[in-house]
């Protein structure tokens, strides 16, 4: 769910039945929550992406660039009866068709060299892939427990269109950096090619889930790495690259920046990275135990160099939980006057988690004056059970919810109102 700069809600996502299968799909809302019937068909775009049945299209991401609907994801289909798994994108026109100047006609998919000859191997990986993506929409009668999952997201600007993606096998992932120019078409400016491999010499994952820019136009990357498929995250990694695409080695050590929990019995993960108004970095995401279900929400400021900002809590990250609940912080939004609003999940009872919203002072003291000395917002009735969507503009949130009607999972998206 995104608000564009005209006002309107946006939503993406997927329809799908037993003779259909998987079309992605695009629908417009106006503030009041009624479809805007003047976008697309009556208010909604369909359609396969690639062929037929045979493809499925994952949005992660939701941009709008010069007047236009940008919708970047992930694209699974079938070639040469393997699994393939790409990046992709589609732009439409402010009326809800596909914009065919984009691309080709409207579309662009981005395959990235393969890591390995085994092609069984990495198809076997990408059908794990789209195993767990289709498991998130559909419905489920077990508990909920609280098992965050970050889209991919990266910026978009007028002159580049940056996208993340990983590929590999159930013995090692790598990720890779792409870069488009508005267009459509690969920016062979960066790295000579389009894109850039991330790789890490002593950790055979590593997997990526969000990218900012900073004020001298380099890339920073953040996301994380373990030690084998099964394993829970050994530590988060944040990784820097020129606007070329070339390794930044002079970023922390040789161009990484591997940050450990203190305590070995716990482990983070970040969700996304933001940019502060200084050019500082902001991490936010969750620590988890590694000997039971503890979860904390988890901020974390770094200098433009990687080092921790000794201005944010001493240097040290800010641990919180909401209600004594499982708490997850996926986002954060920087107001005028240097403090954030940070958006996350919340687990209570491990029967369904929900969405909350919380303040902070740019030094990372939580504002428990927040909501008339509360210090937060708990939305208890935007449950959500899968995936996790929402934005914040004029003091107004919107969320991708889903709740069960007897035995049927129902999407929506609710808006909450804020001081």
């Amino acid at each position: 769910v995104a608000v564009g700069p005209d006002d309107m809600i946006y939503i993406a996502g997927v329809l799908y039945d037993d003779v259909n299968g998987m079309l992605y799909a695009l629908t417009r809302l106006n503030e009041a929550g009624s479809v805007d019937t003047s976008f697309g068909k009556q208010g909604f775009f369909y359609d396969f992406f690639y062929g037929s049945a045979s493809s499925s299209f994952y949005a992660e991401q939701i941009a709008f660039v010069n007047g236009r609907v940008l919708l970047t994801g992930t694209l699974f289909y079938r070639v040469g009866g393997v699994s393939a798994r790409d990046k992709a994108a589609v732009r439409f026109l402010p009326n809800g068709t596909i914009d065919e100047e984009f691309g080709e006609k409207g579309k662009i998919i981005i395959p990235v060299p393969k890591t390995t000859a085994d092609l069984h191997a990495v198809s076997a990986y990408n059908e794990k892939c789209l195993e767990i993506e289709k498991s998130r929409c559909v419905s489920s009668d077990s508990l909920n427990k609280l098992a965050p999952y970050a889209r991919e997201t990266s910026p978009i600007t007028d002159d580049r269109i940056i996208l993340l993606h990983e590929s590999g096998t159930f013995a090692s992932i790598d990720a890779w950096i792409i870069c488009l120019t508005p267009s459509g078409e690969l920016d062979l400016s960066f790295n000579e090619s389009g894109f850039v491999r991330v790789r890490h010499d002593i950790f055979n994952f590593l997997q990526l889930s969000s990218l900012i820019v900073d004020d001298a136009g380099n890339y920073i990357s953040a996301g994380h790495v373990k030690t084998g498929y099964f394993n829970p995250p050994e530590a988060v990694v944040l990784v820097k690259h020129s606007k070329d695409g070339k390794l930044d080695k002079s970023f922390q050590r040789d161009g990484f920046l591997v940050m450990e929990d203190e305590d070995p019995l716990y482990y983070r993960e970040v969700a996304n990275i933001v940019k502060q108004p200084n050019n500082r970095i902001l991490c936010t995401g969750s620590r988890h135990s590694r000997h039971d279900t503890a979860v904390s929400g988890f901020l974390m400021s770094l200098e433009a160099d990687g080092s921790n900002n000794i201005q944010f809590n001493g240097g040290k990250p800010v641990l919180m939980n909401i209600n004594s609940s499982s708490t997850y912080l996926y986002t954060a939004d920087f107001l005028p006057d240097g403090s954030f609003l940070t958006t996350g999940l919340l687990e209570r009872y491990r029967k369904e988690s929900h969405y909350a919203i919380s303040r902070f002072f740019y030094n990372g003291v939580h504002d428990k004056d927040y909501n008339n000395g509360v210090g937060w917002l708990d939305y208890k009735e935007a449950v959500n059970i899968g995936l996790y969507s929402s934005a914040i503009k004029d003091n107004k949130a919107f969320f991708a919810v889903e709740f069960k009607e007897e035995t049927v999972v129902i999407r929506a998206v609710a808006k909450g109102l804020m001081p």
